[in-house]
């Protein structure tokens, strides 16, 4: 079987940790591949000065109230996600399986978030590449991961929420939002996605209000 279809298939299981398992492995997959790809591909930098965070927004020089900011900052994508997730296409890889958009957009922030570490798009010296790749897991000193973890299991738990669905050019198929049903291991997934994304923040903020001075 292609692999991108059983990827495709995964991620839209009707088992929540199919889902999440699957989801986990695209992830991982884009992250290192484009981590890579930029490593070697675009010149360092290049993104330096134009992160969405410390370059446009103010942050408390307060580590409680900027944790909560970042906090607040970090909603906006995965609500983005969720809503996203009210419309689901047809997918050209596997017949008859609708892929929520918001997957699409989880994985295109991933895209993201890997050319900002395969470019070194930050303020400090540039380590070699394995170090980027690994820098990730170290959950103590960089949020990555976890805010990352927050948006995945926000995706896979609003998979359920695809009210209409599409065939590419019009809705093929709608239900209603009373049809909404989340299993407990759902319910549990999306709360953890939100607790996930307060330990992001606050893992971050001190960062940050270092950088910000």
């Amino acid at each position: 079987m292609n692999p991108l279809r059983k990827i495709t298939d995964g991620v839209t299981d009707e088992n929540i940790y199919r889902r999440i398992g699957w989801m986990y492995l695209s992830f991982f997959l884009l992250y290192a591949s484009v981590t890579m790809l930029s490593h070697y591909l675009l010149p360092e930098g290049i993104l330096r000065g134009k992160h969405p965070i410390i370059s446009r927004l103010e942050f408390s020089p307060n580590l409680w109230v900027s944790m909560l900011q970042v906090f607040g900052y970090n909603l906006i994508p995965t609500f983005l996600i969720i809503g996203a997730n009210l419309l689901a296409q047809e997918s050209r890889l596997s017949k008859g399986r609708f892929v929520p958009v918001g997957y699409t957009a989880f994985w295109g922030l991933t895209v993201l978030f890997a050319i900002l570490v395969g470019t070194w798009s930050f303020e400090a010296a540039v380590p070699p590449l394995h170090y980027k790749l690994v820098r990730i897991f170290d959950i103590f000193h960089h949020a990555g991961l976890l805010e990352f973890s927050a948006y995945l299991l926000a995706a896979v738990t609003s998979f359920k929420f695809t009210l209409w669905y599409s065939d590419g050019k019009k809705i093929v198929a709608s239900r209603k939002w009373k049809d909404v049903k989340l299993t407990r291991p759902e319910k549990t997934s999306l709360i953890l996605a939100f607790v996930l994304l307060l330990c992001a923040a606050f893992v971050e903020s001190p960062g940050i209000i270092q950088l910000t001075g």
